[in-house]
């Protein structure tokens, strides 16, 4: 099972960010907030320690250009030569790492926030600049106690499914220099942030 495990204190010397600049993007589509886990990370004094992205080699990838192939990754925007498994860990974690910084930040009991991908599809290039489709991601959420490993909650199963662009929408998106990257990770910010009580409103993603 492929992994990212980085802990934000070390994020910066160890060169690991986004380098582009994302306008703020509503797309928060299909998200719901389970109740009690933001009273729980503030009654807990949590602080987001590290953030795991586990993406099993067990999924399947496709690189078929068909309306929607039968595969369980699907992405486009990265080197076609590349491991999709590890484009799909990078687009999430830095998604994660902006959404929960403030976490990072105080507290003083330590939590990793881990993600295990089930589904991630995007649409490939018939799909998007025809019909459109939607954006299928979809992961089981833990909590754990950075010391011991132990569940503070979760596994949860989360869907963040929304509606992707297609067509001439999806060429005016791209105009604006909004890309499909950028829209999954809006939608994983709004989710995360709402999630764990932080404020989602007048932000610019900016990575």
């Amino acid at each position: 099972m492929k992994r990212i495990v980085l802990a934000f204190l070390g994020l910066a010397a160890m060169g690991v960010s986004a380098c582009s600049t994302v306008p703020h993007v509503d797309v928060t589509q299909n998200i719901t907030v389970p109740t009690g886990l933001a009273a729980q990370a503030e009654a807990a004094d949590w602080q987001v320690e590290a953030i795991n992205i586990l993406v099993p080699d067990s999924l399947t990838v496709s690189e078929a250009n068909t309306i929607k192939p039968r595969s369980d990754i699907v992405w486009r925007e990265g080197p076609i030569d590349g491991d999709r498994h590890q484009q799909v860990q990078e687009l999430i974690f830095e998604a994660m790492e902006f959404a929960l910084r403030p976490l990072a930040e105080e507290g003083s009991t330590p939590v990793t926030v881990e993600l295990e991908v089930i589904r991630f599809h995007a649409l490939t290039e018939r799909a998007r600049y025809t019909i459109g489709g939607e954006h299928e991601i979809e992961f089981l959420f833990t909590v754990r106690d950075a010391e011991t490993g132990a569940a503070l909650t979760g596994p949860i199963p989360v869907d963040l499914t929304f509606r992707a662009l297609g067509g001439s929408r999806a060429i005016a998106a791209e105009r604006e220099g909004i890309y499909q990257r950028d829209r999954i990770q809006s939608q994983i910010i709004g989710w995360a942030r709402q999630e764990f009580g932080l404020d989602v409103h007048g932000t610019e993603y900016v990575f």
